[in-house]
């Protein structure tokens, strides 16, 4: 998709002729970037991929003889990566917040340590790349396969409540 961007601004460049308007484009292009290194939500602190999107952004910043096509480059490709990672993260969060309403109300003891797991594999996801975040949440998301019907419980429990109503008549 990179190739796409640089052919177009390639081809864009191309066609202009005065300088000026190259560089009120790369001046723009600068401030998107630099609008990067501004504002960052989600769970980027201990993200290493992430850091390593704000750390290439710094250096072509920092550095005043990048040229516009990687400039572009570098915009698109951290838009299209941070998009990802926070759909990522808040397809991961509402997973977390439906296993915190399935946890308490467990009464299968496989099944509270199976989600109880599920979660913490989920936490530990939201900072990790977005190829092992897509990873972390296919593994964590099926349900409890230890939970079996059991008839005989069933029944006590019927009998139980049964005998708890007639004598509470």
């Amino acid at each position: 998709m990179t190739w796409i961007w640089t052919l177009l601004l390639l081809g864009f460049v191309t066609a202009q002729g005065p300088s000026d308007e190259i560089a009120e484009i790369d001046a723009e292009v600068t401030q998107k970037l630099k609008s990067f290194l501004e504002n960052f939500s989600g769970y980027w602190k201990d993200n290493t991929e992430f850091l390593n999107w704000i750390a290439k952004i710094r250096l072509a910043l920092n550095n005043n003889s990048t040229d516009l096509a990687y400039k572009f480059e570098l915009r698109y490709g951290f838009e299209s990566y941070n998009k990802e990672r926070l759909i990522l993260e808040q397809q991961i969060l509402d997973r977390v917040e439906d296993l915190d309403s399935i946890i308490p109300h467990q009464k299968h003891a496989k099944c509270l340590n199976f989600y109880v797991e599920q979660r913490n594999a989920l936490k530990t996801a939201l900072k990790q790349s977005n190829s092992k975040k897509i990873e972390r949440f296919a593994e964590n998301s099926p349900s409890c396969p230890y939970y079996s019907f059991d008839a005989n419980e069933f029944r006590n429990n019927l009998t139980n409540e049964a005998q708890g109503i007639k004598t509470s008549l």
